[in-house]
């Protein structure tokens, strides 16, 4: 049997062991970046940036043990860190004490499930194992966990806390892993706690799970949520139905993101009856890369010639789109007194199209710019476009690299491309003096 002062000893070690150290003690490597006194600094800041840091596991408690009783920080940026689901227990722990922290990031850190779940009972009331009401966090407004690798149980146990922690506002889970049974849950989440955005841009919600979330804002929710992204999520036009079905006399939601989809020309349908058939507010629409080609083409010409008061910016570019396709596209643009932008990169704009381009050009009193990188394949369309912009005003066309004028072409062509763009520009100048000179003859013989 150990002496009795020998076991004291004991303790006494094992206490110093397991005491955490502060933030840049030494020999805690995670966090040697900043000094002992730099540290203390940082810590009375309202916002703590700690992106990119290495922290790892290790770090993250040393940090959450720091920040348990802060009431300085507000903001807290832990991105990029790769602090595991280990990390994020011990984030969680921290939270539960914490009642500054309004805004925390951690994303790509490499949580799972077990992380996020954790996560997620930070702001559920629970109760001690002697019957006691427990510790859980009332004061985060915005968690954002993008690039991680959190499925459909993360967003089930999220939903329940933002049911339970109703200043909860904003999470955002893009760019994970989570399914359409995962959006499922969002309709009871949504009538506890209607102010919550949910962001699942680049997920895999497919169809069923558009259906899901676009049922749970229409009943429910939506009473902040000002963009829906949902770009990158397996949705084709069975999805399109049920968002044009919640863009309908919809009064909120100004942006939506639907790029890298598969909503083909059926799925630009169902969202241009949409705008042509019902109100809605919706200022921009991305339908980058959803395989629209020449048939989708009519479509989004008829969401152009509907000319919906509100929608003052449209990105189609990566559609396939050729120059059969685009010279609709171009025409209705002529009816459209609304539009401000227009994105038609990696497109064909060809020899039907170009002369409709050059006409909204010269004609449009409200088209700002106009994207047409990678779609002209022709010099003379190039310089087409370039004189009828010089000749407009307010005007700004995208063109990017002539792909005639590369490694190639020989310095010869190049330089006899551009002094023909300096005489046609020369040209254009003359002609406005000789007018500007006609208007004052004209003025003068009218006062005498």
């Amino acid at each position: 049997m150990k002496p009795a002062l020998d076991m004291t000893e004991e303790k006494i070690t094992k206490k110093k062991k397991d005491k955490v150290p502060l933030p840049g003690a030494k020999g805690e490597p995670s966090t040697a970046f900043y000094s002992r006194k730099k540290w203390k600094d940082v810590l009375q800041e309202s916002s703590l940036n700690l992106q990119g840091r290495a922290l790892d596991p290790r770090g993250a408690l040393i940090i959450g043990t720091a920040l348990a009783k802060n009431r300085y920080v507000v903001s807290l940026d832990l991105s990029n860190n790769l602090i595991g689901d280990d990390g994020a227990i011990t984030v969680s722990e921290m939270l539960k004490s914490n009642t500054s922290i309004n805004k925390l990031n951690l994303s790509q850190n490499g949580i799972t499930d077990i992380g996020g779940i954790a996560l997620a009972s930070a702001f559920v009331p629970n109760v001690t194992p002697s019957g006691q009401p427990g510790l859980w966090n009332r004061s985060l407004f915005s968690l954002i966990l993008t690039g991680n690798d959190l499925g459909d149980d993360t967003l089930l146990a999220l939903s329940n806390a933002a049911a339970c922690h109703r200043d909860l506002t904003f999470v955002d889970l893009s760019w994970n892993h989570i399914g359409p049974q995962g959006t499922k849950c969002l309709l009871r989440s949504l009538q506890k706690n209607p102010l919550c955005n949910f962001v699942l841009a680049a997920n895999k919600i497919g169809d069923v799970g558009t259906e899901y979330l676009c049922s749970a804002l229409q009943l429910y929710g939506g009473k902040s949520q000002t963009t829906l992204n949902l770009c990158m999520n397996d949705i084709s036009h069975r999805g399109a139905a049920a968002i044009g079905k919640l863009l309908s006399g919809d009064e909120r939601i100004l942006e939506v993101n639907l790029a890298g989809n598969t909503l083909g020309f059926r799925g630009v349908r169902s969202l241009a009856s949409c705008f042509m058939e019902s109100k809605t507010v919706v200022r921009s629409l991305v339908l980058r890369d959803n395989m629209i080609g020449d048939e989708g083409a009519k479509e989004i010409a008829a969401i152009i010639t509907a000319n919906v008061p509100s929608l003052e910016r449209l990105d189609i570019s990566d559609n396939k789109i050729t120059d059969n396709g685009s010279v609709l596209i171009a025409k209705s643009l002529l009816s459209n007194t609304h539009l401000q932008v227009i994105n038609c990169q990696n497109n064909v704009f060809a020899t039907k199209a170009v002369p409709a381009i050059e006409d909204v050009i010269r004609q449009s009193k409200t088209i700002t710019s106009i994207n047409l990188y990678g779609s002209l394949v022709s010099s003379n369309h190039r310089r087409q476009l370039t004189t009828a912009v010089n000749e407009s005003e307010g005007t700004h066309v995208e063109m990017g690299k002539d792909p005639e004028a590369d490694g190639d072409g020989t310095l010869l062509e190049k330089m006899e491309e551009h002094l023909q763009i300096l005489a046609d520009q020369e040209a254009q100048q003359k002609a406005k003096e000789e007018e500007e000179k006609a208007k004052k003859k004209k003025k003068k013989k009218s006062v005498a």
